[in-house]
């Protein structure tokens, strides 16, 4: 893939990521159209297979369904992403996140990077990390310099909360580490209107945010704060 049009769309994807899966599930396109009018661009879809996480949701139908006018932003919390990356890449994701804990991550990377060449478009190749996975133990994950590096702040697997504040050390550990590269680097889990401006002031590229925002009693409020923090921030 070009790296100008790889470059391009890193340039793109920063900002307020919107879990849609947070709204009516009967809805999503609707939820969809009204965050654009929010100034929202980038949807975020927590996919979910019921096995590497206990929750089941999702599947390309619904990332192409939401069509091209935002950003999607897809992150596959599944346990064999590599047999599912080119589907979702067809659907239109923009952004693929593969789990660094998933037996086949690597193969799932390389995975999205080819089917991105058969689609003749740039797609993001992210790598999640959970909580308690050591860097040492991925350093052969991070050399295939993913595009994004995403950090949760919270393990969806066991229910443990959010760690804001780790997950802000890590953000600055995989700043350090990955200097040569370059990734965007983005944060997830835990992101309310309390924990906002702390999460900012670590200057990730890139915010997932669903039930922080779309269950508010003012969505289009709610979302104007948490991107206020992420635009207001130096980074």
């Amino acid at each position: 893939m070009n790296d100008t049009r790889i470059d391009d769309l890193k340039q793109r994807a920063r900002g307020i990521s919107l879990g849609l899966y947070a709204a009516d599930l009967g809805a999503l396109g609707s939820a969809g159209e009204t965050a654009r009018g929010w100034g929202c661009k980038l949807l975020h879809f927590d996919e979910m297979d019921g096995t590497f996480v206990p929750n089941m949701i999702g599947g390309p139908g619904f990332v192409k369904a939401a069509g091209d006018a935002m950003l999607r932003d897809v992150h596959l919390m599944i346990n064999r992403p590599s047999a599912h990356v080119a589907a979702y890449v067809k659907a239109g994701a923009d952004i693929v996140t593969v789990h660094a804990e998933a037996p086949d991550a690597a193969e799932a990377i390389a995975g999205i990077r080819s089917a991105a060449a058969q689609e003749n478009r740039p797609v993001l190749a992210a790598l999640g990390l959970m909580p308690g996975t050591d860097l040492e133990e991925i350093a052969d994950l991070l050399a295939l310099e993913p595009d994004m590096v995403l950090v949760l702040a919270l393990d969806p697997r066991d229910g443990t909360p959010a760690d804001i504040s780790a997950a802000v050390a890590r953000l600055g550990e995989l700043r350090q580490r990955t200097a040569a590269s370059r990734p965007l680097l983005g944060f997830d889990g835990g992101v309310t209107l309390d924990s906002i401006r702390e999460i900012a002031a670590a200057a990730p590229d890139l915010i997932v945010s669903g039930s922080a925002v779309l269950k508010a009693h003012d969505p289009k409020a709610a979302f104007a704060q948490t991107l206020a923090a992420w635009t207001d921030t130096p980074g």
